[in-house]
């Protein structure tokens, strides 16, 4: 037996973690939500496991076990404790959880409430899940934006602030729910959770219902929101539009967001436009967006065309005899790439003439024939130039309502920071890997998509309290990406990479007694991350 055991113990991200988890307090208002130590403590291990390498229950006992105990709650839970956990989460008053959870932390790091966005994303599940508890979330087919229709699914609710992106309000919705009866209780409850109702409430055009704006506005909230191209006000707007009378100034002008090279110009139309209900509406120009839109469009239209010709093909093995079946499928492809206004498709009936002998055998002079008359299909297709120049001239123009008192400057710089949300959804979806969910029960599932909340939460914070702290010190960059790239923007997911190989090495002698621990020295980006933090270096020694 050797005189000395060598153990190896991870730390990675963990004490990092750690620190963000501690300010916003989330340890004690587990314990108090769930009444039990040892279920507020699985519930956290599963945060850290989401937030480092997402792993099934089963696999979290063995991730647990290649990391310092401290840090993993001695890292003996098994996939029964945590499952458990779970169900102990569903059955307590999350809503309650959530709000003292979510209070703490935006008072913890100073965050600003006084501008909200909303959005919805998707999420896909690959089970059969034939038997659902009708008490939790209903895990059903509906509009998917994973482009998976064939899956069932939820709909998972996010609200942020403009503040950080910090998420302040979670809820999972059947997944046939549809994003546009989902204001009005959202906002509700975004009242209670703020304890006021004059924050700038921000979202997509789902939120541009009639009965939604009216019930906001009533209750003295505010609200920006783009409006969707099927409204009349649309159609009234590009009408003004080719015959010149819309006259356009200049908003601002930023460095694109694409193409670094190129100017973004930002223009609105001048003079007063309002929604039938009344609320002040402005439209915008964008020259990049106007690139894109005409881009987008050509893209569409040389797809369908390209279609269209090897389905008119005459030399194509399968042609289609039929008029009615031929339509069909012209319509088809026009419908798939939604060119139905720029692409005119016709067809017409062709006479094909064939002679047959009307005796067997070979023929001869004296062979008699019968003429055989066919009207076969023929296809033939165009653009139509005069329907794509009236589309080009609303290239870029978007419309944006509002019931405040905000010029239009302030109202498209709020909705611009609408895509830092999308941010939060793919940070869901690829960064902490929601799916595939390796769980049966749809009550669990519902549990574990608080704690994906909660994980979202933990990255939103640390990211605001990294990006803050460089702001602070006049750093625009840090060299955090791999091969030593700067960041301007640090993500939590770089963070964890960047630490991900921490660990300290324990030498006992023969008797369990510690004779010496040794730590790899920092780099100097990870000196530099803890600086910015304000966490001891102590936590990696």
């Amino acid at each position: 037996m050797h005189p000395f055991q060598l153990r190896r113990y991870g730390l990675g991200v963990l004490p990092i973690l750690d620190s963000v988890i501690k300010r916003m307090g989330l340890e004690r208002n587990l314990i108090d939500a769930l009444g039990n130590a040892r279920y507020a403590q699985a519930i956290l291990l599963l945060v850290k496991n989401i937030v480092v390498e997402r792993n099934a229950l089963y696999a979290i006992g063995e991730w647990a076990a290649s990391y310092d105990p401290a840090l993993v709650y001695g890292g003996l839970f098994g996939d029964d404790v945590l499952a458990r956990a779970l169900d102990r989460l569903f059955d307590t008053d999350r809503a309650s959880l959530l709000t003292r959870v979510v209070l703490q932390a935006v008072k913890a790091d100073g965050v600003d409430l006084s501008q909200i966005h909303q959005d919805t994303t998707s999420v896909k599940l690959y089970g059969a899940y034939q038997n659902q508890w009708r008490q939790a979330v209903r895990l059903v087919r509906g509009y998917s934006k994973d482009h998976r229709p064939d899956l069932r699914q939820l709909v998972y609710e996010l609200s942020v602030t403009h503040d950080g992106a910090i998420p302040v309000l979670f809820k999972a919705h059947d997944g046939n729910r549809t994003d546009d009866s989902l204001h009005w209780e959202n906002w509700q409850m975004l009242r209670g959770l703020l304890g006021r109702s004059d924050f700038l409430y921000v979202a997509d055009s789902k939120l541009c219902v009639s009965e939604t704006m009216l019930k906001i506005d009533g209750n003295q909230g505010r609200f920006i929101t783009i409006v969707p191209r099927t409204r009349g006000e649309v159609d009234d707007f590009q009408a003004k539009v080719e015959t010149s009378l819309v006259r356009w100034q200049k908003v601002f002008a930023k460095r694109s967001s694409r193409k670094h090279r190129r100017i973004d110009l930002y223009e609105v139309a001048s003079g007063i436009y309002q929604l039938q209900e009344g609320f002040r509406l402005y439209w915008f120009r964008s020259s990049e967006k106007a690139r894109r839109d005409w881009n987008e469009r050509e893209d569409k239209i040389a797809s369908a065309m390209e279609h269209l010709r090897v389905l008119a093909d005459p030399e194509r093995k399968k042609k289609t005899t039929s008029e009615p079946k031929l339509r069909k499928q012209a319509d088809a492809i026009l419908a798939r790439f939604a060119v139905q206004a720029w692409v005119k498709v016709e067809i017409v009936l062709e006479e094909v003439v064939k002679f047959r002998q009307l005796t067997p055998g070979r023929a001869s002079a004296s062979t008699v024939y019968r003429k055989v008359v066919r009207w076969l299909p023929r296809l033939s297709f165009s653009r139509d130039e005069d329907a794509i120049a009236r589309a080009e001239l609303m290239d870029g123009i978007f419309p944006l309502t509002t019931n405040t008192d905000l010029d239009a400057k302030a109202v498209l710089c709020a909705y611009k920071y609408q895509p830092n949300l999308e941010k939060r959804h793919a940070l869901l979806k690829s960064g902490l890997q929601v799916a595939p969910i390796f769980l049966k029960k749809n009550v669990r599932i519902e549990a574990l998509m608080f704690v994906y909340f909660l994980a979202q939460l933990v990255c939103a914070l640390l990211e605001r309290q990294l990006r803050n702290a460089m702001r602070e010190s006049g750093i625009s960059q840090i060299q955090i990406l791999p091969e030593d790239r700067p960041s301007a923007t640090p993500t939590t997911e770089q963070v964890v990479r960047v630490f991900n190989s921490r660990a300290r090495q324990l030498l006992f002698s023969k008797d369990g007694q510690l004779v010496q621990t040794f730590v790899d020295p920092l780099t100097p980006i990870q000196e530099q991350i803890l600086n910015l933090l304000a966490i001891s270096p102590k936590a990696y020694a």
